[in-house]
């Protein structure tokens, strides 16, 4: 078992001022460009449980998302500010069990569910070069 700082009930707010590379650009429709993307919420969704879980793990462990669940229920504009409330549901073993909330100036625009999963860094990319063999002759 890993000795970490996660704790089932523990929640975090992660704020951000949207940008123009938050946009709808794969859209296919430049009418959509002043909206941010569904892509561009699962980034920040990626980027703040991150940021909550791995600073409370030894240095030779991360989190990699396994399972995603979102709700994009609301446009949003390109400039509004974004709070993300995350907040840690169950933990077993070594699976972390969240759900989300985003927000902005006129209320809910995302909710969801989100599993992460505590794995040793060095084992991840071992595993990687082990399904693919050809990659490691090219560092």
């Amino acid at each position: 078992m890993i000795s970490h700082g996660i704790q089932e009930g523990m929640v975090t707010d992660y704020r951000k001022i949207t940008n123009p590379l938050d946009a709808s650009e794969t859209s296919g429709s430049m009418e959509l460009s002043y909206l941010v993307s569904t892509p561009a919420v699962i980034n920040i969704i990626i980027e703040a449980s991150s940021e909550m879980l791995n600073k409370l793990l030894p240095p030779e462990y991360t989190t990699i998302g396994t399972h995603l669940e979102i709700s994009h229920e609301n446009p949003t504009l390109v400039g509004e500010a974004i709070n993300l409330r995350i907040k840690v549901i169950k933990l077993v073993n070594n699976e972390i069990f969240l759900e989300f909330e985003g927000t902005d100036s006129v209320g809910r625009f995302c909710k969801g569910k989100y599993e992460r999963y505590i794995v040793n860094k060095d084992r991840l990319l071992q595993s990687a070069y082990a399904r693919f063999p050809e990659s490691q002759n090219v560092q």
